[in-house]
Parts: structure tokens; sequence; C-alpha cells
């Protein structure tokens, strides 16, 4: 079975779409480097390459490239919860919160992720991945529902 294929399989048979089986089943496609960066896509409009690489009425998948120094919006996911999962490089996530009837974010925090690490995005997470290395990261994302609705917030 190819790639994509096994994708198809081992998400279209969730028996519900939740953080815990999102997170379990991103850990049993037991991802590569090799197999993913088949799907890197390289910048165009942003300043990271951005593929979906399945889509169902469940599900989207999507591979990210950040080049050195690059990096996202602040956005927020919408109604959408899902897993990142670090196939290679290390990154910063910045998060941000709204306060009260604040219409823009303000910092929170920032955490580290790297290789083979598995961050949890959740229905409130609002946030900024950023490289601040000299290599590429690739990080292999999975939401639920698909991606519709979300905000992206102009930079401070």
């Amino acid at each position: 079975m190819g790639f994509l294929e096994t994708i198809k399989s081992t998400l279209d048979n969730l028996p519900s779409y939740n953080e815990v089986n999102l997170v379990q089943a991103v850990q049993s496609l037991n991802l590569t480097f090799n197999e993913v960066s088949k799907y890197v896509t390289e910048p165009k409009d942003l300043e990271y390459g951005r593929n979906v690489i399945y889509r169902s009425e469940n599900v989207e998948v999507i591979v990210i490239h950040l080049p050195s120094m690059a990096k996202t919006l602040i956005h927020d996911h919408g109604l959408s919860i899902g897993c990142i999962f670090v196939v290679a490089g290390d990154f910063l996530n910045v998060l941000y919160k709204l306060e009260d009837k604040a219409s823009y974010p303000i910092y929170d925090q920032v955490e580290e992720f790297s290789q083979h690490e598995i961050l949890v995005v959740k229905e409130d997470t609002i946030h900024m991945m950023y490289n601040p290395t000299t290599s590429p990261v690739i990080t292999f994302h999975i939401y639920t529902p698909p991606l519709k609705g979300g905000t992206t917030y102009p930079s401070p």
C-alpha cells in the first residue's frame, strides 16, 4: 500500500475524531522524512510551503515546509482540532491568547519542538510556527474537521 493510501485507510477508519485518536493515528503512520519529503512544496505567496495531501469530510492532512528563518502567519484553526508531527528540524511554537474582547491576540508563551515530537492543536489554539534555524523544518498536520473559517492575524 502506498503512502497516501495508508494515510487514507488509517484516517478513514478512526472510531472517532478526537485528539487521542489523531495522535495515535499519526504515531501509527511511522512517518519518515523520505516518505513525507515527496510532498514538500516550496514557498509561493507565503514564507512557507503548504501542501494539502489528503482531505475527506472528516480530516485534512497538510505538509508544511518552513525554510530557514521562515514563519507562518499568526492564526487559529477555526473549529478544528489537530496534531502536528515534526518530520525534520526544530521550530518554535509561539502561542497567543485573546483577552476579553481584544481584536488582536497578545503573546502568551513559546514552546520548542524537535524532530519526532507531536504538537496538539486545540480549538482555542492561536499560534505562529517559526523556524529560527539554518535548516528547513518539515511538519505533518492532521486536522478534524477539515480547516474552515480560521482567522489569520496581521503581524504586530
